[in-house]
C-alpha cells in the first residue's frame, strides 16, 4: 500500500538552539517529528505546505546567491554527494530564507522525479534561459559539473564587469550632481539677490545677464516641477523601452551614442563569444548554441541582425560568413570564428575572442571615464563663469560710467 505524503513547513532546532527552517515530506506531524530526529534536530513547529502555482513564487535567488549556489553545487555534484542531498545541505545552509525556499522546492521536485533542469524551470525569475540550457545539456551528456563551473564562470564574470562599470561611473555621477546642485544653489539663492540692484539701476542689461535672470526666475518658480522632470523622462523611457519598436529605436541610438556607443557594442559581442563558447562547450547544438547567445546580447538593434545570421547558418552558410554579412562583428571575430570552423575548435576560438574583450573592455572603460571626468569639470568651470560673468559685467560697466 502506497502511503500519501504530505508536505510539511517546519522549524526546527539542533543541540546548540540553532534554528533551522525547512520543507519536507511525511506521512504525518508524527513521522515529520522522527525524520527531523533523525537529522539531528528537535521540531519545535509545523504546519502543512501549500503548493504555489509553477512560476517561481516560493522565493528567488539572484546576483551573488546565485553564484554561491551554482559554485556550491558544482562542488556537491563532483564530491559524489547525490543532488538530492547537495540540494538539502544547500537549503539548510542558505543565508536568506528566500533562497532556502527556493533550493528546498528545487529537492523536492528532483525527489518527485523531475530532472534539475526542469526544476529549475519552474522558477524563470531566477534561473534564465542559458542556465537552464547548460543544465539541461549537462544532465544529458553526463557533464553536469562542466555546466555549473561555466556557470559560474560566466556568472563572476558578468559580476565583475557590473561591479567595474559602477566603480568606473561612481565619481562622474557624484560630480555631475555637484555640478547640478551648485548651479541651482546659484540661480535660486545668489542670482535673486542681484536683481532689486538691477532694476534700481534702470540701464539695459546685456543680453546675458538678462538671460540668466530669467532663467533664474524660472527654476525659482517652477523648482518643484523641474524635479519631476527627470521622473517623467524615465517613465516616458520606460514605457517606450517596453514596446518592440521603441526598444528597437533606443537600442539603435545606444550604438550610435558618441564614446559609450562602442562600450556598449563591445560587451555586446562579449556577452555573445562567452555564451556560445560556454554552451558549444556543454554540449548545446550550434543553432540552440546562437539562440541562447543572441537572446544574451542585451541589445535588440544587435539581436535583430545576428538572428538573421543564425536563419543563414540554418541555411547551410557558415558561421563567420554569416556573421560578417550583418556588418556589426569586427574582423578579430570573424576570423577567429572562420579558424575554429575549418579546424573544428570553434568552442576554443570564440573562447579567446572572450578573453580578448575581458581585457578590452575594462580599458574601455577606464579610457571613457577617465576622458569624461575632466570634460565634466570644464562644463562645470564654463557655467559657473559664464553666470559670474554675466552678473558681474552690468556691475563692472555702471562702475566705470561712475568713474
Amino acid at each position: 500500500m502506497v502511503m500519501h505524503l504530505d508536505r510539511y513547513s517546519y522549524v526546527a532546532r539542533d543541540e546548540r538552539g540553532k534554528v533551522v527552517k525547512g520543507i519536507l515530506s511525511a506521512e504525518s506531524e508524527i513521522d515529520l517529528a522522527n525524520k527531523i530526529r533523525n537529522m539531528g534536530y528537535f521540531l519545535t513547529k509545523a504546519s502543512l505546505y501549500r503548493e504555489k502555482k509553477a512560476g517561481g513564487k516560493e522565493g528567488s535567488i539572484k546576483g551573488k546567491d546565485l553564484l554561491t549556489f551554482t559554485i556550491h553545487l558544482a562542488t556537491l555534484v563532483e564530491a559524489g554527494i547525490p543532488l538530492v542531498e547537495g540540494l538539502r545541505d544547500l537549503s539548510r545552509n542558505a543565508e536568506k530564507e528566500d533562497a532556502g525556499k527556493l533550493i528546498d522546492d528545487l529537492r523536492y521536485r528532483v525527489e518527485s522525479g523531475s530532472s534539475l533542469k526542469e526544476a529549475l524551470s519552474m522558477h524563470p525569475g531566477s534561473f534564465n534561459s542559458l542556465y537552464l540550457a547548460l543544465i539541461g545539456a549537462g544532465e544529458a551528456t553526463g557533464k553536469l559539473v562542466f555546466a555549473l563551473e561555466s556557470l559560474s564562470v560566466f556568472l563572476e564574470w558578468q559580476m565583475d564587469l557590473k561591479s567595474k562599470i559602477k566603480e568606473a561611473m561612481t565619481y562622474p555621477i557624484l560630480l555631475s550632481i555637484a555640478m547640478v546642485g551648485v548651479v541651482t544653489l546659484l540661480m535660486v539663492k545668489v542670482v535673486p539677490i542681484f536683481k532689486p540692484m538691477f532694476n534700481q539701476v534702470g540701464t539695459e542689461l546685456p543680453f546675458t545677464t538678462q538671460m540668466v535672470i530669467n532663467a533664474s526666475d524660472f527654476i525659482k518658480h517652477y523648482f518643484i516641477l523641474l524635479l519631476f522632470v527627470p521622473v517623467l523622462f524615465i517613465v516616458g523611457y520606460k514605457i517606450i523601452y517596453s514596446k518592440p519598436q521603441g526598444k528597437y529605436m533606443f537600442d539603435s541610438l545606444k550604438l550610435k551614442m558618441p564614446i559609450f556607443g562602442d562600450l556598449i557594442h563591445k560587451i555586446a559581442l562579449s556577452r555573445f563569444c562567452h555564451i556560445l563558447s560556454l554552451s558549444l562547450q556543454s554540449g548545446v547544438n550550434i543553432l540552440g548554441a546562437l539562440d541562447i547567445s543572441i537572446s544574451a546580447m542585451g541589445n535588440s538593434r544587435l539581436e535583430a541582425s545576428t538572428k538573421r545570421a543564425r536563419d543563414s547558418i540554418n541555411l547551410g552558410e557558415k558561421i563567420a560568413t554569416s556573421l560578417e554579412v550583418t556588418g556589426d562583428f569586427p574582423p578579430l571575430i570573424i576570423r577567429m570564428i572562420g579558424v575554429g570552423e575549418e579546424s573544428g575548435t570553434l568552442a576554443n576560438s570564440l573562447n579567446k575572442v572572450s578573453q580578448f574583450y575581458d581585457k578590452e573592455i575594462p580599458r574601455t572603460i577606464n579610457r571613457i571615464f577617465t576622458l569624461f571626468e575632466p570634460i565634466m569639470i570644464i562644463t562645470m568651470g564654463f557655467v559657473v563663469g559664464f553666470i559670474a560673468i554675466s552678473i558681474f559685467m552690468p556691475m563692472f560697466k555702471l562702475a566705470q560710467s561712475l568713474d
